[in-house]
């Protein structure tokens, strides 16, 4: 093999070399591409999180203060029917 033939081989292989770097490093840019779209999502996903807390702490906000009314309507309701049945408040 001369010398202009090895150095022809060794040409093809580093252009071969080359071409595959050229692709990884499209690929590489795809890739950045998609975890830029997924952090996007994780984020909106995060905002989403945020707001069902804040709805879940409203209702049981809402829940508690139901509750406290029927257990002033029940307390009420105890003392109207003693101050009925004895003509006093206990």
């Amino acid at each position: 093999m001369t010398d202009n033939e090895k150095l022809d081989l060794i040409l093809n292989k580093v252009q071969g070399i080359e071409a595959d770097i050229h692709g990884m490093k499209s690929e590489m840019q795809d890739m950045k591409t998609d975890i830029q779209g997924i952090k996007q999502r994780v984020d909106k996903l995060a905002l989403g999180q945020l707001e069902i807390q804040k709805e879940i702490y409203m209702l049981n906000r809402k829940i508690s203060d139901t509750y406290n009314v029927a257990l002033d309507a029940l307390g009420t309701s105890a003392e109207n029917r003693t101050w009925l049945e004895h003509g006093t408040l206990a």
